[in-house]
């Protein structure tokens, strides 16, 4: 009889466990705040690319149209954001 009675408990006792209620929720909660949030930092870190890539098109223009300092500074420019882009997506990851 004590092992009829224990059997039931058991599954009883597992579905309380698993239920924690409001502290259950707000964890949840807060889970979708972080994700979100990474979402948005990816979102930036797209944004960042695009600039970068603008930035690598005018170092094309400016070089084919003879000025390889302004070509040369826009490169840099473009890599600079390519790296922070990736430290963003990187930061984005671990949300």
């Amino acid at each position: 009889m004590k092992r009829f009675a224990l059997a039931a408990a058991v599954p009883i006792v597992l579905t309380l466990a698993a239920c924690d209620g409001p502290h259950e929720e707000v964890g949840e909660k807060l889970d979708d705040v972080s994700e979100a949030q990474g979402e948005a930092v990816d979102s930036m870190s797209g944004a960042m690319e695009d600039q970068a890539d603008v930035a690598e098109e005018k170092a094309d223009v400016a070089e084919a149209a003879g000025n390889p300092a302004a070509a040369a500074a826009l490169d840099q420019k473009a890599e600079a954001l390519d790296e922070k882009a990736d430290k963003m997506e990187d930061a984005a990851d671990d949300m």
